[in-house]
């Protein structure tokens, strides 16, 4: 069976993630890049596995609208199935119709919407725009029960038809890195100016105004109890702001830039005692897979995709309003001082073992199965 998966760009639990999927019997994967090579985040990630790749030829319509790219009537007539990556794209939306007309089924793959956007109201033309994609899907493979809601609430698509991605990173690197953690924790704090015993609290991803990292230092500045450092792995726009920032309430804040590589970034979870992820807009958060992996509690934005799946309130982290300070202030001084942290560790790490790439490899198995059985 032949099936072409349609995306824009690679990345590295991506391609995990694609090298499984081709594990699959039968199937012969190619896996079609709408976007130029290196045009979005420039990752290290790891080569294909088992499958093919082609960077197709594209125009851009406008900044905001993304590819048309050339040569899709042909990837619909070649292959058996289709996989798109979104449905909101111009490539998206003319294969969604071409496979309507060669009469080829797609699967619509779906990494996660923010939560607070199942209560917006869309407008009519953009719902329009993306129910043309959706009501012709033989199969949904979304993230977590955030694009269940989704799918089924706002386009009324059948819960039956939508199967979880289970979307994640290299929780086995970490997992492997996991045995290590003492030596990376103490090896990393005496390299970043950390003492042995200090408290971490750390962030990881870029520094930009929806991810509100601003919030965090403030509320930091307001805990008195003890003094606690914000440890943020990755870089951005923002970093001279929020140093400045920092720098004027009080708060040791440390960045250490953009790692392009993610065994480096996956290290650096041991150095830090529970991760923050305050963002207003985040279809997804993989960084708080890659902390549970890590065996990091988390207090979490109750925007984030994830909030629905990776955490569970009061068990293995906290849910915030990603606006409230003194809310934000509360739970990092209760997680940060804790006696049964441990027990949250422990409950990250059993959360995290049910996403893995093998289990959304398992949906697809499902889906390929119900459509070789019409």
């Amino acid at each position: 069976m032949k099936i072409a998966f349609i995306t824009n760009l690679r990345a590295p639990y991506r391609t995990l993630q694609l090298n499984e999927f081709s594990r699959i019997k039968n199937l012969s994967l190619t896996v079609f890049y709408t976007d130029k090579p290196k045009e979005n985040r420039v990752w290290e990630v790891n080569k294909p596995v088992g499958y093919r790749e082609v960077d197709l030829i594209g125009i851009k319509i406008l900044r905001r609208f993304g590819y048309i790219n050339k040569g899709l009537v042909d990837i619909v007539k070649t292959h058996d199935i289709l996989i798109l990556g979104g449905y909101e794209k111009p490539t998206y939306i003319a294969l969604s119709l071409l496979c309507k007309q060669y009469k080829k089924p797609y699967i619509l793959l779906f990494d996660g919407i923010s939560a607070n956007r199942l209560q917006e109201r869309e407008s009519l033309y953009k719902w329009y725009i993306k129910n043309l994609v959706v009501k012709n899907a033989e199969y949904i493979m979304g993230n977590g029960q955030v694009s269940s809601k989704y799918f089924s609430e706002v386009f009324s698509y059948p819960e039956t038809k939508i199967y979880n991605q289970y979307l994640t990173v290299d929780t086995e690197k970490i997992k492997k890195l996991y045995k290590d953690k003492e030596y990376y924790r103490t090896h990393l704090r005496d390299q970043l100016g950390i003492r042995p015993n200090e408290k971490v609290l750390l962030y990881s991803g870029r520094l930009i105004d929806i991810k509100n990292v601003e919030t965090v230092i403030r509320a930091i500045s307001t805990i008195k109890t003890e003094s606690i450092s914000f440890l943020i792995v990755g870089g951005g726009k923002l970093e001279a702001d929020l140093k400045k920032i920092a720098e004027e309430l009080n708060v040791k804040v440390i960045i250490t830039g953009f790692l392009s590589n993610q065994e480096d970034v996956f290290k650096h979870y041991f150095v830090g005692d529970v991760l923050i992820l305050p963002s207003i807009v985040e279809p997804w958060g993989l960084v708080v897979n890659e902390a549970l992996a890590a065996g990091m509690p988390v207090i979490v934005s109750k925007y984030c995709g994830c909030v629905y799946d990776l955490v569970h309130h009061n068990q293995n982290g906290y849910i915030v309003d990603p606006l409230n300070i003194k809310e934000i202030a509360k739970y990092i001084e209760n997680i940060m001082f804790l006696n049964n942290r441990s027990t949250f560790s422990k409950k990250s790490r059993e959360i995290a073992n049910a996403w893995t790439f093998q289990n959304s490899r398992k949906s697809l198995e499902h889906i390929i199965g119900n459509l070789n059985n019409k």
